[in-house]
């Protein structure tokens, strides 16, 4: 673990014993350091129409389970398993009410285009990113679902190994196993846009 993420966890250790303790502003300072990835762990899973209010769902199961939490695994780590098994209720409670939204297909192309470097680039040039985006989202769905999951989980939500290892219960092996997999085959996809 490299300094600063220890630094953080020690920190995240103190503010989780004041918040067990009572103390409602610990629990907002762990709020503003982690929402931004449980929105994007949340993103993931169940789009970007619905990131917002799973993400806040989130927060608050962990707000009401944070006596519950024993700290055998980072507060971080806790936290987005209570965001991968909300997300999932979601998508069970989709399936069981048939609902397909389709609309989420062109707000995460949109959402991945932002995170494209520009460089200023032309019509031209931005017609190419939105192509190789596109491409990508495509190649992505062909990928196992485990793959799929740790390479969004890794590269759109930002988690390092270790933490996408402990949030799926998984070994770290497992996940570089998998993301390595993900990885080749879709350089191998998309070949043509390098």
């Amino acid at each position: 673990m490299d300094p600063s993420r220890k630094d953080l966890s020690q920190a995240d250790d103190a503010l989780v014993l004041r918040a067990q303790n009572g103390d409602h502003d610990a629990f907002g300072e762990l709020v503003n350091r982690h929402q931004r990835r449980v929105w994007m762990v949340c993103r993931q899973y169940v789009g970007l129409a619905e990131a917002d209010a799973v993400a806040q769902d989130s927060l608050v199961k962990a707000f009401t389970r944070i006596g519950d939490f024993d700290r055998r695994a980072a507060f971080s780590t806790w936290l987005t398993r209570i965001a991968i098994n909300t997300c999932l209720d979601e998508l069970r409670r989709r399936r069981r009410e048939a609902i397909v939204d389709d609309e989420s297909e062109g707000d995460d192309e949109l959402g991945l285009l932002d995170r494209v470097p520009d460089d200023a680039a032309g019509p031209e040039g931005r017609s190419m990113q939105k192509q190789a985006v596109a491409s990508l989202l495509a190649q992505e769905k062909k990928l196992p679902p485990r793959q799929r999951e740790i390479f969004r989980l890794r590269f759109y939500a930002e988690m390092e190994l270790e933490e996408i290892a402990s949030a799926l219960d998984v070994h770290v092996g497992t996940v570089k196993t998998q993301l390595h997999r993900a990885v080749h085959k879709l350089r191998e996809e998309l070949g043509a846009y390098r």
